[in-house]
């Protein structure tokens, strides 16, 4: 048993102190020099300094929130208490180490290995095999050292020996054999088939294994493996026990001296028990005295160290709750700040949105200020085009009628045209008022004919094609009057510059639509720019939701093509 727990001591310092994977974390020295200053102590066999110094290194890592550097702080204590005697201890720390670390990351495997391997061996101590066997198969199962792997199956196979189940021991002692790391290595090759030896033994006492027995102590003894040579020797003196008194005696001396040679107070009580029950009366009344005396030194000892932990970790623990008792204080302290600070920035955030909504108020008025004198400017631009329309299509175009009629009728009289003048005298009269003009909304094809007629001269001849009232029922008073002013703007502008011959204008009624195609053979328009006559006649056709069509190339002289909606 010792040797397996001397091999779960080594197993802690694997894990504890070659892992690449946290560097960060192992740089102990410079983080935390408590826990370089438990470690001289633990390697001095020091070990209530030791514990005592563990114990303070794990607080400082958890003020580094170094949860994986605490739990291995943990992970020795618990040995530290299992190696006093103190198993109850050990699971208690050892369980609040596993708790710390995360299965699932790669570079806490290991620690946890180390871990199970203690619970373990403090499980086993309590006797609880079975359970120390689950343990030990945790270990196993976060480790991928197979140094690791035949410590913890040796473990295995010694709880399964304690706990009578020697088929199941026996089949690991015998698989490990057969393992090259521990076929090249005479100590552990010694260690497996001692074990070996004597679990075949405890199954059938009439079973011969002393070759293997004795193969073994010779391994050991040429190795000077002092902890092999006490095993084989325990095992030796219960074999020799019932079939050679003499060599029996002979081993517990030998195993006496190796014993108290390694220090080992639980190996001393043992032979003590041997030496008692080999030796005459005399003399194993002696052992008996001294097995009482060593046994009563190693209770008090234990006991000390028990209580003397337990004050430890009593005390930490106390430190703690007022260390988190004054961080939580002073945690409230800083919230209340914190709210402070949250509550007057929340009131200069509010100021400055006021302030900044009342300077976008006050932005948004004065730019409504200087938009609604634009819109005064526009207005009144739009007006003067307006009436600046109105005269150019009404009564200029109108004076330009009468001049027609009295250049091509020459028989018109005098009465006539002072009529025609008196009108145009109406309309620029009128002209500030939105009036349709209501002479031209009856018999509009009619009134059309007059007003295209006044053009007609013999330098100039134009034809109509398709102006029938049946057209014209369905369309809109405003939009005849638009038309009408249309059209005397596209003739007088024919007049005056298209030197022009012949005029066809022709009107259709097509899919809800008024198409008027206007071409004369004047001399066109070489390049389109549109001047105010022009861009009258668009803006009203557009206002019509209408269309104007000017088509000025390849052909000779000017085709408007016009249309828009009846309705």
């Amino acid at each position: 048993m010792k040797r397996s727990l001397f091999f779960g001591l080594i197993l802690l310092i694997f894990s504890c102190q070659s892992t690449q994977d946290s560097q960060a974390e192992e740089n102990i020295s410079s983080n935390n020099e408590v826990y370089d200053t438990a470690w001289k102590f633990y390697e001095k066999e020091e070990s209530d300094s030791a514990y005592a110094y563990f114990n303070q290194a794990k607080y400082i890592f958890f003020k580094q929130n170094n949860k994986s550097q605490a739990a291995k702080c943990l992970i020795n204590m618990g040995y530290i208490s299992k190696d006093k005697g103190d198993f109850f201890g050990s699971q208690e720390l050892t369980i609040e180490a596993i708790k710390l670390l995360n299965s699932k990351e790669k570079d806490k495997r290991e620690i946890l290995s180390s871990a199970y391997n203690s619970l373990g061996q403090s499980t086993h101590n309590l006797g609880n095999y079975k359970e120390a066997i689950h343990y030990y198969k945790k270990a196993i199962e976060y480790s991928t050292d197979e140094t690791v792997f035949i410590i913890n199956e040796n473990n295995i196979a010694n709880s399964y020996r304690y706990n009578e189940q020697f088929d199941e021991a026996i089949e690991i002692y015998q698989d490990l054999l057969k393992n090259k790391k521990i076929i090249e290595s005479p100590k552990e090759y010694a260690r497996v088939l001692d074990n070996l030896g004597y679990t075949k033994w405890l199954q059938n006492k009439h079973l011969n294994v002393e070759e293997d027995l004795n193969k073994a102590l010779t391994i050991r003894l040429n190795e000077n493996d002092l902890w092999g040579q006490n095993a084989s020797y325990a095992h030796l003196i219960d074999y020799y026990s019932n079939v050679d008194y003499k060599k029996a005696l002979d081993y517990a001396y030998k195993r006496k001296k190796i014993a108290f040679e390694n220090n080992s107070v639980d190996d001393q009580l043992e032979v003590y028990q041997q030496l008692i029950l080999l030796e005459n009366p005399t003399n194993s009344k002696k052992n008996f005295e001294a097995y009482q005396k060593l046994n009563d030194s190693i209770q008090l000892v234990r006991s000390k160290s028990k209580n003397q932990f337990a004050l430890v970790r009593y005390d930490s623990e106390k430190n703690k709750a007022d260390f988190l008792k004054a961080e939580a204080e002073n945690e409230k302290k800083k919230n209340d700040i914190l709210r402070l600070y949250i509550l007057i920035g929340l009131l200069v955030v509010l100021f400055g949105f006021a302030y900044f909504l009342y300077r976008k108020r006050k932005q948004k008025l004065e730019q409504e200020k200087v938009l609604l004198e634009q819109e005064k400017v526009l207005e009144v631009k739009k007006t003067e085009l307006k009436y600046s329309k109105k005269v150019h299509d009404k009564v200029a175009n109108g004076i330009y009628h009468v001049m027609s009629d009295i250049e091509n009728q020459s028989e018109l009289k005098r009465e006539e045209i002072l009529d025609k003048l008196e009108l145009v005298y109406e309309i620029s009269r009128d002209i500030s008022y939105e009036k349709i003009d209501n002479y031209q909304q009856d018999n509009f094809a009619d009134i059309l004919s007059q007003l295209l007629s006044s053009y007609d001269s013999e330098q100039v001849k134009i034809f109509l094609i398709g102006n029938e009232n049946s057209i014209w029922k369905k369309v809109s008073a405003n939009a005849k009057t638009e038309v009408f002013l249309v059209l005397q703007e596209l003739l007088t502008n024919m007049k005056k510059h298209s030197e022009a011959s012949r005029v066809v204008l022709n009107f259709k009624q097509e899919n809800q639509q008024i198409k008027i195609n206007y071409s004369d053979n004047g001399i066109g328009i070489s390049e389109l720019k549109l001047k105010n006559g022009l861009k009258n006649t668009v803006s009203r056709i557009s206002s019509l939701n209408g269309d104007v069509i000017f088509e000025t190339e390849n052909i000779n002289g000017l085709k408007i093509i016009i249309t828009f909606p009846i309705s």
